[in-house]
């Protein structure tokens, strides 16, 4: 006997895919760009997704809908950040592609000087690779004399030192009582006992507050600009005598 309509179940509404956000007008970009943002405003450590979704007003969830993780997010900020920042190849011989590719990285960080230490950590951890940048350090690598002895090492070194000395001028300072730790260290650094350390006195007036450790502001009110040239040139130098060695048998 057929069922008369009346006794047929309800139909059940249509249910959304599980993790897709109700607010379909947020994007990926607004996402890394409103994470760029906080970044830039209180730093690495104070990073939160929760922050982001409140920013955007939605839920953490949206924002785990777009990106899969914290980190997944924080190499997509990366990633902005070093838009621009590799020269294009043919520009110069092999020194003027690294010696650009230094201050172009370093101008891209200076922008954002709170994200000197994510840059570092996303590239030791890989979550943000950049295979543009990799394909064109080994290009001009093998362009200077590189071979498969030395290439991993000049590698290596050029990854290094192109990360390490913005990591270093743009460290952090202490969050609770910046000004407070800022005129400690600087009193310190002015009350260096001459007698029992001579030559660190005798040369003071050029290191202090403009030198790793003897300093109690960082790059983004003091930037190291001669110092940072002076690393470039040191570096380029001393590769280009690495890589014209012998290797021994």
């Amino acid at each position: 006997m057929p069922t008369s309509t009346s006794d047929k179940p309800a139909e059940k509404p249509a249910r959304r895919s599980a993790g897709r956000p109700a607010n379909s007008t947020i994007t990926r970009e607004a996402i890394v760009n409103v994470a760029l943002d906080q970044l830039d405003r209180v730093g690495a450590h104070a990073f939160s997704v929760r922050d982001v979704a409140r920013s955007l007003d939605v839920y953490p969830s949206t924002i785990y809908w777009h990106v899969e993780s914290k980190e997944a997010l924080l190499a997509e900020v990366a990633s902005v950040v070093m838009t621009g920042a590799i020269p294009p190849r043919g520009s110069g011989d092999w020194k003027t592609w690294l010696r650009n590719l230094f201050k172009r990285y370093r101008k891209a960080v200076l922008k954002h000087p709170n994200v000197a230490q994510l840059l570092g950590a996303q590239m030791v951890s890989n979550a943000s690779l950049s295979v543009d940048l990799i394909e064109g350090v080994i290009g001009v690598l093998l362009e200077a004399g590189a071979t498969e002895d030395n290439l991993r090492e000049a590698y290596n070194c050029v990854i290094s030192a192109m990360t390490g000395f913005m990591t270093m001028e743009l460290a952090p300072l202490p969050i609770d009582n910046p000004q407070d730790w800022a005129a400690a260290l600087e009193g310190r650094v002015r009350s260096i006992d001459p007698l029992e350390h001579p030559t660190l006195t005798r040369h003071l007036h050029l290191l202090a507050n403009k030198a790793f450790i003897l300093r109690w502001q960082n790059g983004s009110q003091v930037p190291l600009n001669s110092s940072f040239n002076a690393h470039v040139e040191i570096f380029l130098a001393g590769l280009e005598a690495f890589l014209s060695q012998k290797i021994e048998e």
